[in-house]
């Protein structure tokens, strides 16, 4: 067997790497046409969509040259690819994850007989397969051929197409992945760090100079108008701390909890956590006129009280004046019954 020329293992695996990424963004941009397309219409058919591009990539690349697109980029070629090699590549290409995406992930499976048995062969070959693709991962980075297991399985390796030319090292992709890890870190551990409260109060105090005095101190009122001070929506657990102004419980608390002094963003009063309360309505002027309210309702109850009995007497009255003509009455009727029984008496 002839000794293959000397390959890059870094161009090899970029070069699968790059046919890997290729294949991702043309799914991506299959899934960006069909995404207006009413759900469940198109994600049943995804195993088939994802077989078809990927035999149109091999129509493009390995059915009339000997490389694929990720290969090409990085001048390489297979040495000895035929066609019926070619064929096979794409048949242990796209079978086997059809296989899996169609029958096994989508329940195919379940609907034949002996399921049980049948997912147990399946799992034993998957996992069969994996330990192959870790064997030919450690032949490869031994002896520097054939990354791909159907690489080995077909026999087929991977050349440089100049291969006299020298290996060119770009460090300019590689300084700004490094530049912008860097920058991802220091972002990652720095800003929660930061103290986002106790800067905004200190920019607010460089550029409104007209503070008052932090040891007034005032009772706010509520209403059904009044809003939080921090953000200006209704308040939520109302809560104060001195000044005239309502905040919310987690407005409130959020400050206290990053500073001890916190300025109110209406007044610029200076706010203690110590001095952190909920608030409690408190009635003022109003007890009075629940006094006078209450005097009133005795008095008229007085007064009704007072023209009841006069009422009551008034009619005590008149009923005994009635009772004592009746009783007149009474004797008068019968004092001429009386009489004139006797006169007929007397006839008689």
């Amino acid at each position: 067997m002839p000794s293959i020329p000397y390959v890059s293992r870094v161009n090899q695996l970029d070069a699968a790497s790059l046919d890997d990424e290729i294949n991702k963004v043309f799914e991506n941009q299959v899934k960006e046409i069909f995404k207006f397309c009413p759900p469940g219409k198109v994600d049943k058919w995804q195993p088939e969509i994802k077989a078809l591009l990927k035999i149109l990539i091999w129509n493009f690349s390995l059915r009339y040259k000997s490389h694929t697109f990720g290969q090409q980029m990085l001048d390489l070629r297979y040495d000895n690819l035929n066609k019926i090699k070619s064929i096979l590549y794409l048949a242990l290409k796209f079978l086997p994850s059809y296989i899996k995406d169609r029958v096994i992930d989508n329940g195919m499976i379940s609907k034949l007989k002996r399921t049980s048995k049948l997912k147990i062969y399946v799992k034993w070959i998957i996992s069969f397969v994996h330990l192959l693709e870790l064997i030919n991962l450690v032949s490869f980075l031994h002896r520097g051929t054939q990354p791909l297991l159907i690489e080995r399985l077909l026999n087929i390796s991977s050349v440089s197409v100049n291969r006299y030319k020298p290996r060119t090292i770009g460090y300019s992709y590689m300084t700004r992945e490094l530049l912008w890890h860097g920058l991802m870190e220091l972002f990652t551990l720095g800003i929660p760090m930061l103290n986002y409260h106790y800067l905004k109060q200190k920019i607010r105090r460089f550029w409104y100079h007209n503070k008052q005095n932090g040891i007034k101190r005032s009772f706010p009122i509520m209403n059904e108008s009044t809003v939080c001070a921090y953000c200006k929506e209704k308040p939520i657990l109302p809560t104060h701390a001195g000044c005239e102004h309502v905040f919310c419980y987690y407005c409130l608390g959020a400050n206290f909890t990053a500073m001890k002094i916190f300025l109110c963003p209406e007044c610029d009063t200076e706010l203690h956590d110590c001095d952190m309360k909920n608030y409690v309505a408190i009635p003022g002027p109003t007890v009075k006129n629940d006094d006078l309210h209450s005097g009133s309702i005795s008095n008229n109850a007085s007064n009704s009280s007072s023209s009841s009995s006069s009422r009551s007497s008034n009619s005590s009255g008149g009923n005994s004046d009635n009772n004592d003509s009746e009783s007149s009455s009474d004797k008068n009727n019968s004092s001429n019954d009386n009489s004139d029984a006797s006169s007929s008496g007397r006839k008689w």
